[in-house]
């Protein structure tokens, strides 16, 4: 039985990295057209329908899913229950969502954003009708089946998005994109999955699970909010345009930092466990994993900024020219996230998930206050602002780490500042 879940562990990481970087690269490619038919101002609507579309996709879920791979036991009630509550709640959420749109629409001062928000919260109500099938994928580590269904329904949507791009649909060609990528997902899962519901009912298998769930809903809806913050702002103080020229400043970057160094984030924390009860050996691999990491991110994200300008123009055309300050910028910022996430892992091991949490409230406190500071002086400002947050909190990561291994942010310098050099030459 331990061989059997080692193999589809195994199994489960492979096709999840095939997932991560084959969704990316089949989405560039379109990309690549999209931008060069669509405007800035349309990508720009998007990013703020997406601000409270994804708000509805957070609370769509209610904590359930991890709640159902959490509990061990989780049988065919439990499923059944959790299926129709979505159905239900997924279809009074897009009822709050189709009231209060025209609400958003002149908070961002949009009017166009009312039926935007309007047709793309339908795809709350697809998604309720797959949910369960997907998260039975995940509880049984068929990340295979995930895959091949992300990349076929993704090919699909895209293909219908640039149909509707050059025959002038404008912006809709981008909600109907996601419209049919949601869609299809659910179809493709009641396709590929044996599971079917049947009439049962539990309110208090619900409220079980509930318990769960609830905590890690609240969660993932504080640091949405969080994440989602600056393009509230943006969106609301600035043009749809310039929304549009951070986002793609931010998926840009974010093809290179978070695609290919994410795999350090992911592998550091159980590599790390296995060896937290030897200090010296802790310590002298944690500087390895430190400096391999750096190496190649500050290579990689500093000639980013040497070639911004003809990759921008390759990928993007010249339409998107006002981008490239704003990646430029985001690609320094982006120097420090790997190290951020090595540097989480190794409180993680050592168990001290308080210090944790301390973190990541003192993070958010910190973006509250970058806000308020730079949101006046543009977005410039907004994206440096970032970088000295992410500064100040690996200042903080060492301090707590240096009182466990005693390893601290002169070390960290040290080992890192002759990496940083030799790329900057």
């Amino acid at each position: 039985m331990i061989t059997n879940l080692k193999q589809k562990v195994l199994s489960g990481i492979f096709w999840n990295y095939i997932n991560r970087f084959g969704l990316q690269i089949v989405g560039i490619l379109p990309a690549m057209i999209l931008t060069r038919i669509l405007s800035p101002y349309d990508y720009g609507l998007i990013a703020m329908t997406a601000v409270f579309t994804g708000i509805a996709y957070q609370l769509a879920d209610g904590g359930f899913g991890n709640a159902l791979i959490q509990k061990k036991d989780a049988d065919h009630l439990d499923y059944c229950s959790v299926f129709y509550f979505n159905i239900v709640i997924c279809f009074f959420i897009y009822l709050i969502i189709y009231i209060i749109a025209p609400t958003c629409s002149i908070f961002f001062n949009q009017e166009k954003l009312t039926s935007i928000i309007r047709v793309s919260a339908l795809g709350i109500i697809f998604l309720s009708f797959g949910q369960v099938h997907g998260i039975i994928f995940k509880k049984n580590i068929e990340y295979r089946k995930v895959t091949i269904r992300n990349l076929l329904v993704q090919i699909i949507s895209i293909i219908i998005g640039i149909i509707l791009a050059l025959t002038g649909y404008g912006v809709w060609a981008l909600v109907f994109q996601g419209l049919v990528y949601t869609l299809l997902s659910s179809v493709a899962n009641w396709m590929i999955s044996e599971w079917r519901p049947t009439v049962c009912f539990s309110f208090k298998r619900l409220r079980l699970l509930f318990n769960y769930g609830s905590k890690l809903l609240l969660t993932s809806m504080i640091d949405y909010g969080f994440n989602k913050s600056y393009d509230f702002i943006i969106g609301k103080f600035y043009s749809p345009a310039t929304l549009a020229l951070y986002n793609r400043g931010y998926s840009t970057a974010g093809l290179f930092s978070e695609t290919f160094f994410g795999v350090f984030s992911k592998v550091s924390f159980p590599a790390f466990v296995q060896m937290q009860d030897n200090d010296e050996i802790f310590k002298r691999n944690i500087r390895r994993f430190l400096i391999v990491c750096s190496m190649s991110i500050f290579f990689v994200m500093l000639s980013l900024t040497v070639v911004a300008e003809p990759l921008f123009h390759f990928l993007y055309s010249s339409k998107w020219n006002d981008t490239i300050p704003f990646f430029k910028l985001i690609c320094i910022a982006s120097l420090l996230y790997p190290i951020i996430s090595i540097l989480e892992s190794i409180l993680l091991a050592k168990g001290l998930s308080g210090k944790f949490l301390f973190i990541s409230i003192i993070r958010k406190i910190l973006i509250i206050i970058v806000i308020l500071v730079t949101w006046k002086h543009g977005v410039l400002y907004m994206i440096l602002g970032t970088f000295i947050c992410r500064f100040i909190e690996i200042v903080i990561l060492c301090y707590f780490i240096n009182k466990v291994i005693q390893y601290n942010f002169l070390n960290l310098f040290c080992d890192l500042t002759p990496y940083l050099v030799v790329s900057l030459i």
